[in-house]
Protein backbone atom coordinates (compact mmCIF):
# COMPACT_ATOMS: atom_id res chain seq x y z
CA UNK A 1 0.00 0.00 0.00
CA UNK A 2 1.07 3.44 -0.24
CA UNK A 3 -0.48 6.77 -0.37
CA UNK A 4 -0.47 10.23 -2.60
CA UNK A 5 -1.21 13.79 -1.49
CA UNK A 6 -2.95 15.27 -4.83
CA UNK A 7 -2.62 18.88 -4.89
CA UNK A 8 -6.32 19.52 -4.04
CA UNK A 9 -4.85 18.64 -0.59
CA UNK A 10 -6.68 14.71 -0.08
CA UNK A 11 -4.24 11.77 -0.06
CA UNK A 12 -5.34 8.72 -2.43
CA UNK A 13 -4.84 5.16 -1.25
CA UNK A 14 -3.50 2.25 -3.65
CA UNK A 15 -2.95 -1.20 -3.30
CA UNK A 16 -0.28 -2.95 -5.59
CA UNK A 17 0.98 -6.24 -5.73
CA UNK A 18 3.38 -8.32 -8.04
CA UNK A 19 6.06 -11.42 -8.53
CA UNK A 20 9.43 -11.35 -9.90
CA UNK A 21 13.25 -12.46 -8.98
CA UNK A 22 14.77 -11.09 -6.14
CA UNK A 23 18.25 -12.34 -4.50
CA UNK A 24 19.14 -11.42 -0.58
CA UNK A 25 21.45 -12.36 2.14
CA UNK A 26 22.74 -12.15 5.34
CA UNK A 27 23.32 -8.91 6.56
CA UNK A 28 25.48 -9.52 9.70
CA UNK A 29 28.23 -11.46 7.30
CA UNK A 30 28.48 -8.26 4.74
CA UNK A 31 29.16 -6.20 8.11
CA UNK A 32 31.13 -8.74 10.09
CA UNK A 33 28.79 -8.45 13.10
CA UNK A 34 27.74 -11.21 15.07
CA UNK A 35 24.84 -12.77 13.45
CA UNK A 36 21.63 -12.49 15.21
CA UNK A 37 20.06 -15.30 17.37
CA UNK A 38 16.90 -15.99 15.70
CA UNK A 39 14.06 -18.19 15.72
CA UNK A 40 14.86 -20.47 12.60
CA UNK A 41 12.33 -21.20 10.42
CA UNK A 42 13.20 -23.60 7.67
CA UNK A 43 11.39 -23.73 3.93
CA UNK A 44 13.08 -26.52 1.37
CA UNK A 45 16.09 -26.30 3.08
CA UNK A 46 16.51 -22.37 2.72
CA UNK A 47 15.58 -19.77 5.42
CA UNK A 48 12.48 -17.44 6.06
CA UNK A 49 12.22 -14.07 7.48
CA UNK A 50 9.87 -11.53 7.41
CA UNK A 51 9.25 -7.89 8.41
CA UNK A 52 6.91 -5.40 8.53
CA UNK A 53 5.63 -1.72 7.74
CA UNK A 54 2.73 0.25 9.68
CA UNK A 55 1.60 3.97 8.69
CA UNK A 56 3.00 4.87 12.25
CA UNK A 57 6.40 3.92 10.43
CA UNK A 58 8.58 6.92 8.70
CA UNK A 59 8.08 6.77 4.84
CA UNK A 60 8.22 9.60 2.01
CA UNK A 61 8.48 9.63 -2.17
CA UNK A 62 7.99 11.36 -4.76
CA UNK A 63 5.86 11.02 -7.76
CA UNK A 64 7.26 12.07 -11.55
CA UNK A 65 4.53 12.72 -14.49
CA UNK A 66 6.32 11.05 -17.42
CA UNK A 67 5.76 12.10 -21.03
CA UNK A 68 3.15 9.33 -21.77
CA UNK A 69 1.12 11.42 -18.72
CA UNK A 70 -2.32 12.80 -20.45
CA UNK A 71 -3.21 16.18 -18.64
CA UNK A 72 -1.48 18.61 -16.33
CA UNK A 73 -1.56 17.38 -13.14
CA UNK A 74 -3.34 13.95 -11.57
CA UNK A 75 -6.31 15.45 -11.14
CA UNK A 76 -7.95 11.81 -11.50
CA UNK A 77 -6.47 8.96 -8.72
CA UNK A 78 -6.96 6.30 -11.14
CA UNK A 79 -4.90 7.38 -13.94
CA UNK A 80 -2.36 5.40 -12.25
CA UNK A 81 -3.81 2.42 -11.96
CA UNK A 82 -2.70 -0.28 -14.35
CA UNK A 83 0.37 -2.33 -14.53
CA UNK A 84 3.69 -1.89 -12.46
CA UNK A 85 7.33 -2.36 -13.22
CA UNK A 86 9.20 -1.80 -9.74
CA UNK A 87 12.84 -2.70 -8.38
CA UNK A 88 12.97 -2.94 -4.38
CA UNK A 89 16.19 -2.48 -2.34
CA UNK A 90 15.89 -3.73 1.75
CA UNK A 91 18.31 -4.32 4.32
CA UNK A 92 18.08 -4.60 8.01
CA UNK A 93 18.88 -6.22 10.98
CA UNK A 94 15.87 -5.87 13.18
CA UNK A 95 15.44 -2.44 12.10
CA UNK A 96 15.39 -1.72 8.27
CA UNK A 97 15.08 0.23 5.65
CA UNK A 98 13.07 -0.18 2.29
CA UNK A 99 13.54 1.86 -0.98
CA UNK A 100 11.31 1.13 -4.36
CA UNK A 101 11.67 2.61 -7.93
CA UNK A 102 8.24 1.63 -9.14
CA UNK A 103 6.18 2.65 -12.90
CA UNK A 104 3.12 2.94 -12.20
CA UNK A 105 -0.46 2.65 -14.83
CA UNK A 106 1.38 0.44 -17.60
CA UNK A 107 -1.20 -0.64 -19.73
CA UNK A 108 -1.70 -4.08 -18.59
CA UNK A 109 -1.96 -5.71 -22.34
CA UNK A 110 1.65 -4.16 -23.22
CA UNK A 111 2.74 -5.37 -19.82
CA UNK A 112 2.08 -9.12 -20.74
CA UNK A 113 2.78 -8.53 -23.94
CA UNK A 114 5.92 -7.50 -22.65
CA UNK A 115 6.60 -10.54 -20.32
CA UNK A 116 5.82 -13.26 -23.39
CA UNK A 117 7.68 -11.20 -25.76
CA UNK A 118 11.05 -9.69 -23.58
CA UNK A 119 11.51 -7.39 -26.99
CA UNK A 120 8.28 -5.18 -26.31
CA UNK A 121 8.95 -4.43 -22.53
CA UNK A 122 10.05 -1.13 -23.73
CA UNK A 123 7.14 -0.11 -25.51
CA UNK A 124 5.23 -0.78 -22.28
CA UNK A 125 7.51 1.06 -20.21
CA UNK A 126 7.48 4.31 -22.49
CA UNK A 127 3.32 3.63 -22.15
CA UNK A 128 3.71 4.54 -17.95
CA UNK A 129 1.87 7.94 -17.34
CA UNK A 130 4.39 8.32 -14.01
CA UNK A 131 6.92 6.89 -11.62
CA UNK A 132 7.28 6.91 -7.93
CA UNK A 133 10.50 6.34 -5.79
CA UNK A 134 9.40 5.64 -2.07
CA UNK A 135 11.48 4.72 0.95
CA UNK A 136 10.86 4.09 4.77
CA UNK A 137 11.41 1.89 7.99
CA UNK A 138 10.37 -1.67 8.60
CA UNK A 139 11.15 -3.82 11.87
CA UNK A 140 11.07 -7.46 12.24
CA UNK A 141 12.83 -10.94 12.99
CA UNK A 142 15.77 -10.11 9.74
CA UNK A 143 19.01 -9.58 9.14
CA UNK A 144 19.31 -9.61 5.59
CA UNK A 145 20.02 -7.24 2.73
CA UNK A 146 17.92 -7.85 -0.74
CA UNK A 147 16.82 -6.67 -4.15
CA UNK A 148 13.54 -7.56 -6.24
CA UNK A 149 12.74 -6.70 -9.93
CA UNK A 150 8.69 -7.67 -10.03
CA UNK A 151 5.80 -7.05 -12.09
CA UNK A 152 2.64 -6.34 -10.87
CA UNK A 153 -0.55 -4.14 -10.46
CA UNK A 154 -1.34 -0.87 -9.20
CA UNK A 155 -5.38 -0.40 -8.24
CA UNK A 156 -6.62 2.48 -6.16
CA UNK A 157 -8.56 1.83 -3.39
CA UNK A 158 -9.88 5.12 -2.09
CA UNK A 159 -9.37 8.30 -0.19
CA UNK A 160 -6.91 7.60 2.78
CA UNK A 161 -7.57 8.29 6.34
CA UNK A 162 -5.45 7.50 9.45
CA UNK A 163 -8.34 5.50 11.18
Amino acid sequence: MFALDAPSGQTHQYLYSGFGIGRSGGLSTLLRIPRLALPKVIVKGDELSGSGSTTDFTSMGWLYLTDSFKGADLANPKSLEGGTIYLEGAAGYLLGGTGSFMLLGINRDLLLMGIVKPEMIGTAIRSAPAALVMGGVNEGLQDTRGFAFMFGQVIYKSLYTQD
